[in-house]
């Protein structure tokens, strides 16, 4: 999902505010359906299985905080309806989803965290039903009674997550109930039963979201099974990676029903938490299943009917990706079509005399219009969607431009695409590439997730289905091409109390593209856009009248922003510092948004308390606490079992001036100095005393995006400097 509050619509030239949504008032689950929910449910108690007839935990599991002794998820697509799919008659997919799960509690910090569970309740047909077992062998049923309805599905934990819920379209009511006297050494145990619909008309296939799961969890887990049992007119692919078991295709009770089914047991709990892309290091499948009415749909990454697909050569991902590609101005009737982005684009283009124009400014131009059409819209264009339209503008003004396509490098290379959606598009022009614009995004930027990944540039087929294909490696960025440099000028309040602050924060690269939305938060970027490509005003073409009530919600729109900025940056310092703070001011100097002034930069004014102790007449200062926490290693996070990611490429500097007090001198500077450098990163502390001020000059630069395991402790030194240096005080003393 793309857009947050600040968005407002753009409609029929009148800006109209959004409103936030007024909160639902918790209700309480219909007592009429409590014996409805556990009947439903109850017969999952009684099918054999015997990984939940464990009540014992390994021992070399006792230090942990919980073991799952099982957890069973099963899919089930309607056999009623098999046969019947895409009919005239037929107008929902059914599909059912049985789970599973027990766990032993070993301690307080787990029965905190099963304190609460969460269930599905949305269809008559849904079920569930839990129960604890006491170490004595006592089973006590969970009441249901005072079960209340939650908000949002959204922060349900994981263990409690349905597989296809969010396919199903419609919103599920989801609850949550509280369990007294759960004590450690209990055993929690539950079964759910969920049926869900799907409405097909008029579609040639439906893809169900793709699945990652990641073999390990929060806890151990003894057993755990994943079974999908699907007929004749679905398609099932997966792929298993770093050790995790694969799906197997097992025989099912029904001729015309396919079964495939994934085990995994004895799963321990990864120890690598810092700088880790779990996808890509981790035991995990991934699977999908889709159902369709041919096995020839254009643009569709499937296998054979009945077939356990496990990935995709050279010549089958190209040759779907650019049929992909092609389809996305499919539906051109449709408003808000991706072919009626382009069409509308290319008129207003032609209206600006774009014929006459040179290429570089038909592209910058394009780039911007296109950007602009995004900003007002509620989600963001796929890399797809944009790669059409962008594509389409360049070719009909005689451009010529190539389709890339490539993975994000927080799934893997191109030989692990499984799904459609992981397919990334990007736009190349002579020796430059365009990716996909978001709000503030430039025609220059990267993407974080594409650096350095190794890419296919893809043609058109021919007749004998056959594309040229050409491999190429995506742009990189180093530490200096991403950076954001804070200068902070400090002193102390009259009472002692805070540190007084003013900050300039100017970011660069792919440190901009992470902070930009956040800066520009409570904004009216959107109101003066068009400029940046040279569009035509909201106003130009409004009558009087309509311009007045256009300025009226202009003003409004300002107007809340003004009064809702100051809590928010507040509570982005509140979140940075992990300290209350006293918001001063916030203004916006460049908001990098064109090529002309590409970096962002702010200022803020703020108080930091808790950062001075007093010693008597003597004051304690924490002034590296400015930096914001640093990260601290553990013990046992020492031992380095997996390589390291860190996203990207960085350096962050400081330069950090506070005023000497009046009356004081200052003591302990010198101990502040340091400096770690590797071929990991690096952490540099230069502290001095200067025209009544003490002068910090900090910096800290990770190297590289991804290092080698064995150079952990390289990593660990300049991190560690980094965190040490945050604890050190300055000592202010009297003079007299």
């Amino acid at each position: 999902m793309k857009k947050y509050f600040q968005h407002a619509l753009l409609c029929a030239g009148i800006l109209i505010l959004s409103s936030l949504s007024t909160a639902k008032a918790q209700e309480f689950i219909d007592e009429d359906f409590l014996e409805n929910i556990e009947t439903n449910a109850k017969f999952i108690w009684s099918e054999p299985a015997t990984a939940f007839s464990v009540t014992e935990t390994p021992a070399k599991w006792n230090d942990q905080s919980a073991v799952v002794l099982g957890y069973k998820r099963s899919i089930l697509f309607d056999k009623k309806n098999s046969g019947g799919f895409f009919t005239a008659r037929q107008k929902n997919v059914l599909f059912f989803e049985k789970v599973r799960f027990k766990i032993q509690l070993h301690d307080k910090n787990s029965v905190q965290g099963f304190s609460e569970i969460y269930f599905r309740y949305s269809d008559k047909d849904d079920g569930f039903v839990a129960r604890v077992i006491k170490p004595d062998g006592e089973t006590i049923s969970v009441n249901l009674k005072e079960a209340v309805e939650l908000e949002s599905a959204n922060d349900i934990p994981e263990f409690f997550k349905s597989f296809f819920d969010q396919t199903s379209g419609a919103q599920s009511r989801y609850y949550k109930v509280a369990i007294p006297n759960l004590e450690p050494g209990d055993i929690l145990e539950y079964a759910s039963y969920t049926k869900s619909k799907l409405d097909v008309r008029g579609s040639g296939f439906v893809e169900f979201d793709p699945q990652y799961e990641i073999c390990s969890k929060i806890y151990p887990v003894m057993y755990n099974e994943i079974d999908i049992e699907t007929d004749d007119k679905s398609f099932f692919k997966s792929m298993s990676f770093n050790g995790a078991p694969e799906f197997k295709k097992e025989n099912s009770d029904d001729k015309n029903f396919y079964k495939y089914v994934f085990t995994d047991r004895d799963r321990g709990v990864e120890k690598d938490v810092n700088f880790i892309n779990q996808l890509l290091v981790y035991p995990m499948v991934k699977f999908q299943v889709i159902y369709a009415n041919s096995e020839n749909v254009k643009g569709l990454l499937i296998g054979g009917k009945g077939e356990l697909k496990s990935g995709f050569n050279k010549e089958e991902l190209s040759l779907r990706a650019y049929e992909n590609f092609s389809s996305a101005g499919n539906n051109w009737m449709i408003p808000g079509s991706t072919y009626g982005l382009y069409n509308g684009c290319q008129g207003e283009l032609k209206k600006m005399g774009a014929k006459d124009w040179s290429d570089k400014q038909f592209i910058t131009t394009a780039y911007y219009m296109i950007r602009n059409k995004v900003v007002f819209m509620n989600n963001y264009l796929s890399d797809r969607s944009f790669a059409f339209v962008f594509s389409m503008l360049l070719t009909r003004q005689n451009i010529k431009n190539e389709v890339v396509i490539s993975i994000s490098n927080t799934i893997g290379k191109l030989k692990d695409v499984l799904f459609d959606d992981e397919i990334r598009y990007a736009i190349k022009v002579d020796d430059k590439l365009y990716f996909n614009c978001t709000d503030h995004s430039l025609p220059s930027d990267l993407v974080q997730s594409l650096l350095g990944n190794d890419a296919y540039i893809i043609g058109e087929s021919d007749r004998r289905r056959t594309q040229d294909i050409k491999l190429v490696t995506l742009p990189d960025a180093t530490a200096a091409d991403n950076t954001v440099s804070y200068t902070i000028n400090s002193s102390l309040s009259s009472d002692f109390n805070s540190i007084v602050i003013a900050r300039d924060s100017r970011f660069t690269g792919l440190v901009k593209t992470n902070n930009i939305r956040r800066a520009m938060q409570y904004t009216p970027y959107m109101l003066d856009d068009y400029k940046n490509y040279g569009g035509a005003s909201p106003t130009e073409k409004m009558k009087p009248r309509e311009e007045e009530e256009y300025d009226k919600s202009v003003k409004a729109i300002k107007d809340e922003y003004k009064k809702l900025k100051p809590d928010y940056v507040k509570d982005g310092l509140e979140s940075e510092f992990q300290h209350k703070v006293k918001f001063t001011d916030f203004k916006i100097v460049s908001d990098g948004r064109t090529d002309k002034k590409k970096d962002l930069v702010y200022t803020e004014q703020f108080e930091l308390p808790g950062q001075i102790r007093r010693a008597g007449k003597k004051y304690l200062v924490n002034l590296t606490s400015l930096l914001g926490p640093q990260l601290q290693i553990k013990k046992d996070e020492r031992e380095r079992k997996y390589d390291i990611n860190v996203g990207y490429a960085r350096t962050i500097s400081w330069v950090i001036n506070l005023k000497i007090p009046d009356g004081y001198t200052a003591s302990g500077i010198t101990e502040l100095n340091s400096n770690v450098e590797n071929e990991t990163g690096k952490f540099s502390c230069e502290a001095k005393e200067e025209g009544g001020n003490i002068v910090l000059k900090i910096t800290k630069v990770y190297k590289q995006a991804n290092i080698s395991k064995d150079k952990w402790k390289d990593m660990l030194a300049f991190i560690d400097a980094a965190y040490n240096t945050s604890y050190k005080y300055i000592l202010l003393k009297p003079k007299n």
